[in-house]
């Protein structure tokens, strides 16, 4: 195999994992990090997603109860 190639292999499989770790932290199906190896537009459109979509963690961390707030305590 042409070294060139393997290289090319080895950092877009790099690259993958990265996105594979990141959609995973953030909510969503980690094989959407196969859209790394469509050549031009996958990690394009990761990018979109992860920058303009609305992440499911945050959906989770918005539902959670608030703590009461006194809007009179000058404490802080």
């Amino acid at each position: 195999m042409n070294p060139l190639v393997l290289g090319a292999l080895l950092f877009y499989g790099f690259v993958a994992y990265c996105f594979y770790r990141i959609l995973l932290r953030v909510g969503y199906t980690p094989w959407a990090a196969l859209l790394v190896f469509v050549p031009f537009v996958g990690q394009t459109v990761l990018i979109a997603w992860l920058a303009f979509g609305r992440w499911p963690l945050l959906r989770r961390v918005e539902a959670w109860p608030r703590w009461p707030v006194d809007e009179d305590d000058d404490t802080a």
